[in-house]
């Protein structure tokens, strides 16, 4: 019963995990922010605003200009960041592979000759 439970609980997590999608939802959002940006730019070009709505057209595109230029910065920034990141990650663990390296090879010794070797028999007893 309680197997069961655990299961369906661990299914339903997994299907709510998969449902939330954040990298999907930003990237639907950035597409539209920019594909609404790029779209208002030729009727600006090719259409006459009224001058009664001309503050209100310079303030929406101001603030869609805004926010697309905010939505290339992020995914510049972050491919930018997540590669120095990526960079540095490699040089510490290489230096760590080294370290272990080194360490290995210095106490690489002889074992002792009252230790376990392969083919040895081992008896272990439980004691209260």
């Amino acid at each position: 019963m309680t197997r069961d439970l655990d299961a369906q609980v661990r299914k339903a997590l997994k299907k709510v995990a998969r449902d939330r999608d954040p990298d999907g939802f930003r990237n639907l959002l950035a597409f539209l922010l920019i594909g609404a940006f790029i779209s208002v730019l030729p009727l600006l070009v090719f259409k006459t605003i009224p001058q009664e709505n001309k503050e209100i057209i310079v303030y929406i595109i101001g603030q869609i200009s805004g926010m697309a230029t905010t939505c290339l910065g992020f995914y510049f920034v972050t491919k930018q960041n997540a590669d120095a990141l990526d960079l540095k990650r490699a040089e510490t663990t290489n230096e760590a592979f080294k370290a272990v390296t080194a360490t290995a090879q210095a106490a690489s010794t002889t074992a002792p000759t009252d230790a376990i070797q392969d083919g040895d028999q081992v008896t272990v007893s439980k004691q209260l």
